[in-house]
């Protein structure tokens, strides 16, 4: 059976192997390692000489692999990556400590982040976050936006991070029952009923549903009223893509010649943007997103 100073020296040299692979060069690998090349040349043969088989053919295009070092690369990646994952995890909770306040969308973005929450105060206990979806988005007094940039282009900042969802129309099981499906655009803007989130309305891209619209029958800056009409039966709306998991009763039309993209990102005062808690709650979103399968880019 291995000891442990015999396992310690076995990772220290797969280590030192996948290193020269990545790099394709013992001397570039040990450079960037701040070791000499010797010692890095060295590892490797001890690992040869371990595994009695040659893992580095050495010549004048570098070092490449042989097969044998093809069938455990994996491997040492799976081991890397785990090490990575225990040093990332094994911090001084004491930095992530007090409060953040954070605004979002009113409505149901609001509470999705809400429901995911127990998960951030259970890795991170000292840190609360003070949720603002009801006040105007200022980035001199909060310390994290979640905002659209068409919808807000005064907020400046540290862009941490950016999503974009599909608009769609969206509608109920119960009002299709009633009322049937819009055969087309035109179909839809004559004879259906639409609820508007009223912000929306303001892009320009809207601009021609709005004008043309026959039957607006509810607009509303909220948009978790506009989301349990539409969800009871009232009417038709725009709802970006990743709501229909909110419900069952969640219909897309997807035979309308129509789609939006919206993007939104992630602000913060630039003084804060280093700190702990602020890329603890960047980690946590990153999850969320992946989570709700929202596609994400990482700024900072």
């Amino acid at each position: 059976m291995s000891t442990l100073k015999t396992k310690i020296v076995l990772l220290k040299e797969l280590l030192a192997l996948k290193e020269v692979v990545d790099k394709g060069s013992i001397q570039i690998a040990a450079n960037e390692n701040g070791v000499k090349n010797s010692n890095m040349s060295q590892l490797i043969k001890d690992l040869e000489d371990r595994f009695n088989t040659k893992l580095i053919n050495r010549g004048f295009d570098g070092s490449l692999p042989t097969n044998s070092t093809q069938l455990i690369y994996n491997d040492i990646c799976a081991i890397e990556e785990l090490l990575n994952k225990i040093s990332e995890n094994f911090v001084d909770l004491d930095a992530f400590c007090g409060s953040m306040s954070v605004w979002t969308e009113e409505g149901l973005f609001g509470s999705f982040i809400m429901k995911d929450l127990s998960e951030f105060y259970a890795k991170y206990p000292k840190i609360r976050l003070e949720l603002l979806m009801r006040k105007e988005p200022d980035i001199s007094n909060m310390d994290i936006l979640i905002v659209k940039p068409k919808l807000h282009p005064n907020i400046h900042g540290t862009v941490l991070f950016k999503f974009k969802t599909h608009l769609k129309f969206y509608t109920s099981k119960k009002y299709l029952s009633e009322h049937g499906s819009p055969k087309n655009i035109n179909d839809l803007l004559e004879n259906h009923d639409l609820c508007m989130v009223k912000r929306y309305m303001n892009l320009p891209e809207y601009q021609s549903i709005i004008k043309r619209a026959k039957h607006l029958n509810t607009t509303s800056d909220s948009l978790a009223l506009i989301y349990r009409l539409v969800n009871d039966g009232d009417g038709i709306t725009v709802f970006p893509s990743w709501f229909e998991e909110s419900s069952k009763n969640l219909v897309c039309i997807d035979n309308l010649d129509f789609e939006y993209e919206m993007e939104t990102q992630c602000v913060c005062r630039t003084e804060i943007a280093e700190s702990p808690k602020v890329l603890a709650f960047v980690n946590f979103f990153i999850d969320f997103c992946k989570g709700h399968n929202v596609p994400i880019d990482i700024y900072y």
